[in-house]
């Protein structure tokens, strides 16, 4: 890229959006107090499915940033996600419920493809293992 476009660029970097669905995603330290990093539903591109294992087409993460970029006409709106994987390829489905962990991959995605804010509980007596509460929104 020429050092003139990258002159004529803005980013901005936000604590929060509100998504196609009504729905706001936080990413701040400082939530009424307390760091909050919304977990998401991302719809999935059909291309990349057969990389992925997925619930229906969809894959969840953890927001770690969001921002918009401006390049002299063209507007980005991303979100830098840390993914959750299925924590067994034995054992997808706890009870119904997608048995996750957090893992160290992340990715930037375009915002629209967030879905849902999700729910995502601990298993308190487990490491890394989480199961998503699909019901609760």
């Amino acid at each position: 890229m020429e050092q003139n476009n990258l002159n004529n660029s803005i980013v901005k970097i936000y604590s929060s959006v509100t998504i196609q669905n009504g729905l706001k995603i936080h990413t701040t330290n400082s939530y009424y107090g307390k760091a909050c990093y919304s977990n998401v539903a991302v719809a999935m591109n059909f291309e990349e499915l057969s990389e992925y294992l997925s619930d229906h087409r969809i894959c969840y993460g953890q927001v770690c940033l969001l921002a918009k970029i401006e390049l002299e006409a063209k507007i980005f709106n991303l979100a830098l996600i840390q993914w959750y994987d299925f924590k067994s390829k034995k054992t997808l489905f706890y009870y119904k419920y997608p048995r996750l962990q957090l893992t160290e991959i992340y990715n930037i995605i375009d915002i629209e493809t967030i879905k849902d804010n999700v729910h995502i509980i601990p298993r308190f007596d487990k490491d890394n293992n989480y199961l998503v509460n699909k019901y609760i929104f």
